[in-house]
């Protein structure tokens, strides 16, 4: 076997990331960073602007940073990427970490405009032609220091006596994957709280899909309360879980054997006469120890447009919502917080949900029709992500080499070159 020795030193040519520097060409043509001009933060600019911290903030989270120590490896060294943004290398973390900490409560409403412009601006919602459902959910994110602003005890799914705040989101899932709105609280906010806010939000973004009585909410048990349920009736399609299961049950004591229709292996359904224009639809599950439980759908749905079982189905897509939380959390990393000041862990989330609606619209834009089609976030972000390009420079244009030996390296090659003829910026050797 030979000896391997290791050194340091300049590469003969220039090297970047394959999937950095494709992301960078898609955001440069919606203007993305141009937008990102609006954030302004008090803090003295000597080396960068705050508009260059910003956008560092967010090609973190698009390489997949774990930390924000994780910039010094993934985004410092690649001068390439920097240089396309007019940097001679992107800032350390340490300045990403102050620039964190230093948004304030107006800092946050413009990340949150900065989110509602480019969504106006590009989502695949309103070029829908069907219905467009809406979920929104609350996850918990664990902080259990002292020092965490705001952070309270609460309801923390499978965990016991934790500390931490409760993250509310809109989501249109399907096949536009997008992020509404987002509300960060103390731990023990319950998800009702900001049920008003989630429901104005979205229909403030799709008022003309809402006139074309095309849009549909779909909410679970928390924010399934009469109360909630009354305020929504006659603005907004909704389905929805009713909270009380104890409810369901007395009901269900009511309904004969025959009544029962089954829709799903162990579940059947039977829908009640209906009132004051609502559905109500009773859910009886058979569980592993031969007993019965109760949950009851709540909806204003009419009848000819969605069937007692569609409507069993239709519900329990609501996983959408839940495997996003579960991509914030195992790719963009929203559980390592960044910042221990409560406005600066908002300013992070917010950045979050902007990216993740780019990537989203990368996909459809730059991947629709392609061999990539299709692929998920995970894999651009970890696999291309781990590709390194060479660049060369002629003229004013930048040509970015990916090795031919990798099969993703090629097919992403295809993907990024100009639907007309062109000379290619992308190639593979």
């Amino acid at each position: 076997m030979k000896n391997i020795t290791f050194d340091t030193g300049e590469f003969k040519a220039e090297k970047t990331s394959a999937w950095l520097a494709g992301f960078l060409r898609f955001a440069q043509t919606i203007e993305v960073f141009e937008l990102l001009e609006q954030v302004k933060v008090k803090m003295k600019e000597i080396e960068y602007t705050v508009h260059q911290k910003m956008i560092t903030l967010l090609l973190s989270i698009v390489v997949g940073c774990r930390y924000t120590s994780d910039i010094n490896e993934k985004l410092v060294p690649d001068t390439v990427a920097a240089n396309i943004l007019d940097m001679a290398r992107f800032p350390d973390q340490s300045q990403i970490n102050e620039l964190i900490r230093r948004v304030d409560s107006e800092g946050i409403k413009q990340l949150k405009n900065v989110h509602h412009q480019l969504f106006m601006q590009n989502t695949q919602c309103l070029s829908s032609t069907g219905f467009v459902v809406v979920d929104i959910d609350q996850s918990g994110l664990i902080a259990n220091g002292k020092t965490y602003e705001l952070a309270q005890k609460g309801y923390f799914c499978k965990k016991k006596n934790q500390s931490g705040y409760q993250l509310s989101a809109a989501f249109c899932g399907g096949d536009s994957s997008e992020t509404l709105s987002m509300y960060l609280d103390s731990g023990n906010n319950h998800c009702s709280a900001r049920f008003d806010d989630l429901v104005n939000d979205i229909l403030v973004k799709l008022s003309d899909i809402r006139k074309d009585n095309r849009l549909i909410l779909r909410v679970d048990s928390g924010y399934g309360s009469d109360d909630n349920l009354i305020k929504i009736k006659n603005k907004i399609w909704f389905v929805a879980k009713a909270y009380s299961t104890v409810r369901a049950t007395n009901i269900a004591k009511t309904i004969g054997k025959k009544d029962w229709v089954e829709v799903d292996e162990c579940v059947d359904v039977y829908e009640l006469p209906h009132t004051d224009g609502l559905r109500y639809i009773l859910v009886r599950v058979l569980t592993r120890t031969g007993d019965f439980e109760y949950t009851m759908l709540v909806s204003n749905i009419p009848l000819a447009k969605m069937s007692t079982s569609e409507m069993f189905h239709f519900y329990n897509k609501r996983q959408t919502i839940e495997a996003f939380f579960k991509t914030c959390k195992n790719l963009y990393h929203i559980r390592n917080l960044r910042t221990r000041k409560f406005e600066g862990i908002q300013t992070f989330l917010w950045m979050v949900f902007i990216t993740h609606n780019l990537l989203s619209w990368f996909k459809s834009t730059m991947l629709s029709d392609t061999k990539l089609e299709g692929v998920g976030t995970k894999t651009l972000v970890e696999k291309l992500g781990s590709i390194v390009a060479e660049v060369s420079k002629v003229g004013g244009i930048i040509k970015v080499t990916l090795p031919q030996i990798s099969v993703l390296a090629r097919k992403f090659v295809e993907c990024m070159q100009p639907k007309y003829k062109q000379i290619s910026l992308f190639s593979t050797s």
